[in-house]
């Protein structure tokens, strides 16, 4: 089967496509993106976003689209809720079932203390995994995803660790640079827990996110990453 960018690599793909679910939303609210490499659209994206208070619920979806669906079953489907403690989002639950089209793989956790608690995971994890225990003060992938997502006053220049049950990694954005549209140099940086395999081929993976003022707040329109097999851009369609 055809490798195709960050469809058949499901970390590269929870961790570059969701990026771009953009923007602050009122109390409820669908988004919709576009993936595309080399200027083809290879998947979609669905981000629902509801914010009650400081409380915050995800749901996200992304399909492989267009020629990508035939050469590749992709799907990812993503739970999150929790709460904001000022800009930085506090997780409570996370879920997620995922078919990258070689392996489909569900987990649910609970953040509700300092260390993670995994509540059900098929397939159990390898031996590379890293032990909630050693997961203290992390967040999940779709809350910290969300950091990036939310824009509003001040949208760079942070640094979260986050678990998802077996593998740790960081995601982070610079100082903004730019006035009008404004852009952060950010990176996700894989950890531990991957296959060693996944180590040696790369760690480090940079992307650009651009946003724009939109009434007062920053609106995440588009991000500029690079997967294994090139670059990809993240579109938002409004």
């Amino acid at each position: 089967m055809p490798r195709l960018p960050c469809l058949t690599l499901s970390r590269c793909l929870a961790a570059f496509v969701l990026w771009s679910l953009a923007g602050p939303v009122a109390a409820q609210d669908q988004i919709r993106l576009d993936v595309l490499f080399r200027g083809l659209t290879v998947a979609e994206i669905t981000l629902a976003v509801r914010e009650n208070g400081a409380t915050y619920a995800l749901a996200g979806r992304v399909q492989a689209t267009g020629l990508a669906a035939i050469f590749a079953r992709v799907r990812f489907q993503m739970q999150a809720e929790g709460r904001m403690r000022g800009d930085v989002p506090v997780p409570r639950r996370y879920a997620e079932d995922v078919d990258t089209g070689r392996r489909a793989s569900s987990v649910e956790l609970s953040f509700a203390g300092a260390v993670p608690e995994i509540l059900h995971q098929n397939p159990p994890p390898g031996p590379e995994a890293v032990p909630p225990g050693d997961a203290a003060s992390t967040v999940d992938p779709l809350s910290a995803l969300w950091r990036v997502v939310r824009g509003g006053a001040a949208p760079c220049d942070w640094v979260l660790p986050v678990y998802d049950g077996a593998r740790r990694s960081q995601l982070g954005l610079g100082p903004a640079t730019g006035s009008g549209p404004l852009s952060c140099a950010g990176r996700y940086t894989r950890i531990g827990g991957f296959p060693a395999a996944d180590l040696a081929e790369r760690r480090e993976f940079p992307f650009t996110a651009t946003y724009e003022d939109r009434g007062g707040a920053f609106v995440l329109t588009e991000v500029e990453a690079t997967s294994l097999l090139g670059p990809i851009r993240i579109v938002r369609r409004d």
